[in-house]
């Protein structure tokens, strides 16, 4: 009874290890390599240097009351400093949304032109590559999924691909992608095995069944294990 019984779980164990395989690799493929890289560097912090830059106030900046007699509906308004544009500006919030305009001369400033986009994005960058493509984008890529658009993409010809996305209002750095990031994003997809637009759901139907899957897989190995020692006592014994 116990021979057949374990040729029954070795079976199962066949089987199953047929069926789980594959995912049990690429579980440990992917783990491995969001371990071993550099969570920083995933994140792309190496290639952004600080763009902040000293606010140059003088008397020529309009006075907070008077952005009211030119934009109606204001809620609030933030003196700041953009990197690479020399005077000052003021980033106002009304009903219709966020606003850049000159602090010294009134204009409007947003949305930015593509060439002031360029520029910010030079600015930021910190790496050896040149800027090459730039493109205003009306629907969100996969690799920016969840940020509000629109969104500039602004590419350069790094050996890591890397891409930048700009705040078409304000020119502010969004985020950043690359070429590591990419595979990261494509190895945390393997290992949750949420293969829809979203991996995010570390909690799905499929990564439940195979991980059960795994543990009968495991379980039937430790029982054969222990089966076989057994049998190796009892021929053992004269």
């Amino acid at each position: 009874m116990n021979l057949n019984l374990g040729r029954t779980v070795r079976a199962w164990h066949k089987w199953l290890g047929l069926l789980v395989g594959a995912q049990l690799v690429l579980w440990a493929v992917s783990g491995f390599y969001m371990v071993v890289v550099d969570l920083d560097f995933i994140h792309g912090d190496t290639l952004v240097r600080s763009a902040a830059s000293t606010l140059s106030l003088s008397d020529d900046v309009l006075p907070v009351a008077s952005l009211a007699d030119r934009y109606s509906h204001v809620r609030s308004a933030t003196l700041k400093s953009l990197p690479g544009f020399a005077r000052p500006v003021y980033e106002i919030r009304t009903h219709e949304g966020t606003s850049v305009i000159d602090a010294v001369s009134g204009e409007l400033l947003s949305p930015m032109s593509k060439e002031t986009i360029e520029t910010f994005a030079r600015t930021y960058y910190a790496g050896r590559g040149q800027l090459v493509r730039s493109e205003l984008l009306q629907a969100a890529p996969a690799e920016v999924r969840g940020r509000p658009m629109p969104l500039w993409k602004i590419d350069f010809d790094d050996t890591y691909r890397t891409s930048f996305y700009l705040d078409p209002v304000n020119g502010a750095l969004v985020t950043r992608r690359h070429r590591w990031w990419r595979w990261f994003d494509t190895f945390w997809m393997l290992h949750v095995m949420d293969y829809g637009y979203e991996r995010d759901d570390v909690n799905n139907t499929l990564l439940r069944a195979l991980s059960g899957i795994g543990v009968i897989f495991a379980a039937t190995g430790i029982w054969l294990l222990f089966f076989s020692f057994r049998r190796g006592q009892a021929r053992a014994q004269p």
